[in-house]
């Protein structure tokens, strides 16, 4: 979030379990660059919060981005309330097709409608307001 001055917050100053209905239950965009320089952006709806720093995304159908994920781990993701108010997080990024965060992907959402194809894991280094 920012300061009134403008200045995004340090992360120990924010929480992300504050952020977490927003978080959790809005549609997230993330950026993400790849090989070619070039940027990508890709929404995600299946996403938890794991801890104070650190963000569960379930990739159920995108394409390119777990590779600009495995290639260079800094994104960029949004998310936005039904007023407009959100968020911007940037962070590193590790993509997972087995393991333990595999698996408490497919604990939360492997269902009728989706099956995870892997998961993202936000390391989150900064959050800041978008008005």
């Amino acid at each position: 979030m920012k300061n009134n001055d403008n200045k995004t917050k340090p992360l120990d100053e924010i929480k992300l379990d504050t952020l977490k209905k927003l978080l959790e239950n809005h549609p997230m965009h993330i950026a993400t660059i790849t090989k070619e320089n070039k940027p990508n952006l890709a929404v995600v709806s299946d996403i938890k919060v794991l801890d104070n720093k650190t963000l569960l995304l379930s990739n159920n159908e995108m394409i390119h981005t777990p590779d600009n994920v495995l290639n260079n781990p800094n994104v960029v993701l949004t998310s936005f309330n039904e007023k407009w108010a959100g968020v911007r997080i940037t962070g590193k990024a590790k993509y997972y097709t087995k393991g333990k965060y595999f698996e408490l992907c497919n604990e939360f959402f492997n269902n009728d409608t989706a099956t995870p194809k892997g998961v993202i894991i936000i390391t989150v280094t900064s959050v800041e307001s978008i008005a």
